[in-house]
């Protein structure tokens, strides 16, 4: 009983401990970067999957913001116009069409560092009594400088962009601080800033926060990316930088081509109370850029920066997640949670009877199950995603694998090393164990016993009571050796109804000593056995010898003085135990 419990809690030790292990090591292993691309390439999945050009079953649409609007210069509006850059006039009269509708803020995603004529006073004169207009500059690398007059009166917004390794944008730069120029705001925090003050929304530091540089914005709530936020390794994280949440492509805004515009062909009020948006969104003026959703579309800049605007305002005024990261404790925990998943999952299937020894239905179980558990880990983890949380998805499938390969490995080199019926080690394993057995006792010099067990009249047994009671009477007496023996002794099912103990470091007398046991515990068992002409029960028959293993002849000799005993305890009555030096024990 105690062995048996001693052995389960082995067991069970040892099955906690793989989970551990495994997270760690994948852990250790994300920490050099090695599954950032394929984490970032699952996060984009997750955006395509949301996305309204998405025809995947699990889309899940974002409306058009309804408080924006883009006016778009595509290439057929170049073609149109015959000239780019717009001259400052035309500028100038595209600007002035809108503010008739009194928009609450308009942003020029247009760079506008000198004077294109003919037009330029009209367009200061623009700059100079438009309040809320606010323009563009690039402060990082090749600088851009803005309108002067626009940067004079502070209505002025940066549109560096921040890009992964890959080239793709996933991340918000919200500004920029330097000993050269202070502090600078981006074009579309600028811009939301602009549109949320009207609704009297002023952005603030919470300080009870233990993060010091969270910041508030109505119902939103800030907090900058540090160098390993997320599935990020060491980024480049300088200014405040938060995660982008894309709302979606052009389609996801309102939009009306400057065309329209100029010739005032679009629907009353459009532009009323609203964030409008001037930027171009051709190829020959904008490169595309690469997003999350390029594999579907390519994506300017201007829908980049309406983007980044309308996740500040729908995040502010209607509480749409900001995207987040765990922290590295959490992420942990998610990562260890779902290697005992897997640990467990792979367990309990493999040991069942019905997928033991069959190598199609357990690599088959393996792969349904490992597959299962993927798809449920990519379902929750989109799940998490879509309330705004972005949490690592590959690097926990790698840890589910890695365990279940562990289970399984570890479940096929135990089938390999018992007996499939007794639940005892077999023959195979039973010669290894004895050879390791040899080169120990070389070092230790001592003793090593070895008892051979044979049931009495098994076969009269088996003819009376037919072999499903010959299977269970062999179950019952394996498990009865097992109770018998010590801790350190080795049990093996040796032939068909025989059984071998190797004894490490134990002389005869002892070995006799366990020998006795077992007779005891098997009698104790009182399995009937009407055909027995030694007892009304099953009994055995014990061989004992005793040497110490110098060589692997000497290995053999101890198997064959104990096989020696063995007979002459059958030859002398059964149910008893004899040793090699001829010292008869009698069991009465």
């Amino acid at each position: 009983m105690l062995r048996s419990l001693g052995e389960n809690l082995y067991r069970w030790r040892k099955m906690l401990l793989i989970p551990a292990t495994v997270a760690g090591l994948v852990v250790g292993a994300n920490w050099t970067g090695i599954f950032e691309p394929v984490e970032l390439l699952t996060f984009d999945q997750f955006f395509r999957w949301r996305s309204q050009e998405d025809s995947s079953f699990l889309k899940l649409p974002e409306k058009v913001d309804p408080r924006m609007v883009i006016v778009t210069i595509d290439e057929s509006d170049i073609i149109t116009l015959k000239k780019w850059p717009l001259p400052d006039g035309k500028l100038a009269q595209l600007i002035n069409i809108i503010k008739k509708e009194n928009p609450r803020v308009i942003g020029l995603n247009i760079f506008r560092d000198f004077p294109i004529a003919p037009g330029t006073e009209a367009l200061n004169d623009v700059f100079s009594n438009t309040p809320n207009l606010i323009g563009i500059e690039k402060v990082i690398g090749d600088a851009i400088q803005p309108p002067p007059i626009l940067s004079q009166s502070k209505q002025v917004g940066f549109v560096d962009l921040v890009l992964d390794n890959d080239g793709k944008i996933r991340r918000d730069l919200l500004s920029i601080t330097s000993e050269k120029f202070g502090q600078k705001l981006s074009f579309s925090l600028t811009l939301a800033l602009t549109y949320l003050k009207q609704e009297n929304i002023i952005p603030t530091l919470n300080h009870s926060s233990q993060n010091e540089d969270e910041i508030i914005i109505g119902k939103a709530h800030l907090f900058p990316l540090d160098k390993n936020a997320g599935n990020y390794v060491n980024i480049d994280n300088g200014g405040y930088q938060i995660l982008l949440n894309y709302r979606g492509g052009e389609k996801s805004f309102q939009t009306i081509s400057i065309l329209d515009v100029l010739s005032q062909q679009y629907p009353d009020n459009l532009f009323h109370d609203r964030l409008v948006l001037i930027g171009g969104t051709a190829a020959s003026i904008q490169p595309s850029l690469l997003t999350p959703y390029n594999q579907s579309y390519p994506t300017s800049g201007t829908i980049i920066q309406a983007n980044a605007i309308s996740q500040i305002l729908s995040a502010a005024l209607d509480d749409r997640p900001l995207l987040k990261v765990w922290s590295d404790p959490l992420e942990w925990v998610w990562i260890l949670t779902w290697t005992t998943i897997g640990m467990f999952t792979t367990y309990f299937i493999f040991n069942r009877n019905s997928f033991q020894y069959n190598t199609i239905i357990k690599w088959s179980v393996f792969i349904v199950s490992n597959s299962g558990l993927g798809l449920l880990l990519i379902g929750g983890s989109y799940l998490l995603f879509l309330k705004g949380w972005w949490v690592p998805t590959i690097t926990p499938l790698i840890a589910i694998i890695g365990s279940s390969m562990i289970v399984m490995v570890d479940k096929w080199k135990y089938l390999a090393t018992v007996d499939s019926l007794t639940q005892v080690h077999n023959r195979f394993y039973f010669d290894k164990i004895l050879e390791q057995t040899w080169l120990l006792n070389q070092l230790s010099r001592r003793k090593t016993s070895l008892i051979l067990c044979d049931i009495d009249h098994f076969k009269q047994y088996n003819d009376t009571y037919g072999h499903p009671a010959g299977d269970r009477c062999l179950k019952q007496v394996a498990q009865a050796i097992r109770i018998a023996i010590r801790g350190t002794d080795f049990v093996a099912r040796y032939g068909g109804e025989e059984f071998a103990i190797i004894l490490p470091k134990t002389d005869s007398k002892e070995a006799r000593k366990v020998a006795l046991r077992i007779l005891r515990k098997t009698k104790f068992l009182k399995i009937e056995h009407s055909r027995s002409s030694t007892s009304d029960y099953v009994t055995l028959s014990c061989g004992v010898s005793s040497l110490r293993l110098e060589d692997q002849s000497s290995a053999k000799t101890l198997i064959d003085q104990a096989d020696i005993a063995l007979y002459k305890a059958k030859e002398q009555g059964r149910n008893r135990v004899i040793s090699y030096d001829s010292l008869l024990v009698s069991e009465n």
